[in-house]
């Protein structure tokens, strides 16, 4: 097995919109103009060794593992965790060695406050600050755009087999009324505490982040009264588990949906209650060695036709400007809205903001309901 799809170190044990520019002080670092080409060329020339990347698992297109290598000469070896909670506790219990990680943007927060990353140079950017797409830039998690690098985005909802679920369902309350119902033994959760508690609580008529405890109380008594309806709990397995028939709906996230989609008849919804919209992101954890790797690596993807490798590996929205897509994406990829929701499905979203008080009752509440 080659060492960019090697796995190293098994561990023991995967979101709105604000706008601010970094480019101009990029632009004035650089004498008033990026200079792409030289500080490319810089790049390629210091990035060496090997690239340590903690990540979700089939996150990456394997074809990106093998262009990177051949343009960099760098070698990627990579462990995986199957929960944002699992990466943030590894990182405080001391894990170091990872050059780059990809938490969603609460935890990117999270992170940086816990001192467990390290500052972006974005004068090792050239690409990613040339084709980011403005949105994607100042974001509510890091306003200053200093501990991450969007990597894509996309929506928490729920997927269902169409030749097994009759009754086409487009709400939560319709997704958990089912679950209880006809298809109990038959569906799973996401292993995350963010996705279920905050859908449930969008179901019963409160904010995906909220903290209040009466609400959340609510939500604890509705999780202990499914538990025993569930087939798994389970972020990894979740798509073979629909493809195979063992389990006939799922939360999940847009893109496994979509995977799922393409192989067997089944459809990925986005509630009309509402729903998590979440960001995933580049970012360089404190005591990494191979910084230079990791910038490399961040630049390398951010390339059309590479991002558009991972899109179409990933099915979860590219951050690039749009019109950089047009051409290099496929073109089905490009116009499906469970890639890329129109406008007026992104409106009824929310973005995990849930405070470290409700983080703290949240998961309480999720430690009873795993062991339930």
């Amino acid at each position: 097995m080659s060492d960019e799809t090697s796995i190293w170190l098994r561990p023991v044990d995967r979101k709105g919109f604000m706008s601010v520019g970094a480019l101009a002080a990029l632009a004035a670092a650089s004498g008033g103009r990026l200079g792409a080409d030289a500080l490319a060329a810089i790049d390629a020339a210091d990035a060496s060794g090997t690239l340590y990347y903690y990540n979700w698992a089939a996150y990456v297109n394997p074809k990106t593992y093998t262009a990177f290598r051949k343009k960099t000469g760098v070698n990627v070896k990579k462990d995986f965790y199957a929960s944002n909670e699992v990466l943030q506790a590894k990182l405080q219990a001391g894990g170091r060695g990872y050059d780059l990680v990809v938490p969603t943007g609460y935890m990117v927060q999270i992170l940086a406050q816990g001192k467990l990353l390290q500052p972006i140079n974005w004068s090792k950017l050239p690409t990613a600050s040339k084709n980011l797409d403005a949105k994607f830039k100042g974001l509510p998690y890091d306003p200053k755009n200093k501990w991450s690098v969007a990597k894509d985005w996309g929506t928490t909802g729920f997927t269902y087999r169409t030749d097994k679920v009759k009754e086409k369902p487009t709400t939560w309350k319709q997704f958990f009324d089912l679950t209880m119902g006809k298809y109990s033994g038959k569906v799973s959760l996401l292993d995350g505490s963010p996705e279920v508690i905050g859908s449930v609580a969008i179901m019963l008529g409160y904010s995906y982040s909220t903290g209040n405890k009466k609400e959340l109380d609510a939500v604890r008594k509705f999780l202990l009264k499914l538990k025993k309806h569930i087939h798994s709990i389970d972020s990894v397995n979740t798509k073979a588990k629909l493809i195979k028939g063992t389990t006939v709906m799922a939360q999940q996230w847009n893109g496994d949906g979509a995977v799922v989609a393409s192989k067997k008849p089944a459809l990925y919804v986005i509630p009309k209650e509402g729903a998590e919209y979440w960001i995933d992101a580049y970012c360089i954890p404190k005591g990494a060695k191979n910084v230079d790797a990791a910038h490399a690596w961040i630049d390398f993807v951010y390339s059309p036709k590479i991002n558009a490798l991972e899109t179409e590996y990933t099915y979860y929205g590219s951050p690039l400007k749009r019109n950089l897509l047009k051409g290099v994406l496929a073109k089905a990829i490009y116009n499906d809205p469970a890639v890329f929701p129109p406008q007026r499905t992104l409106a009824n979203l929310e973005p995990n903001r849930v405070t470290a008080q409700a983080t703290r009752m949240r998961e309480r509440i999720w430690t009873e309901f795993k062991s339930a």
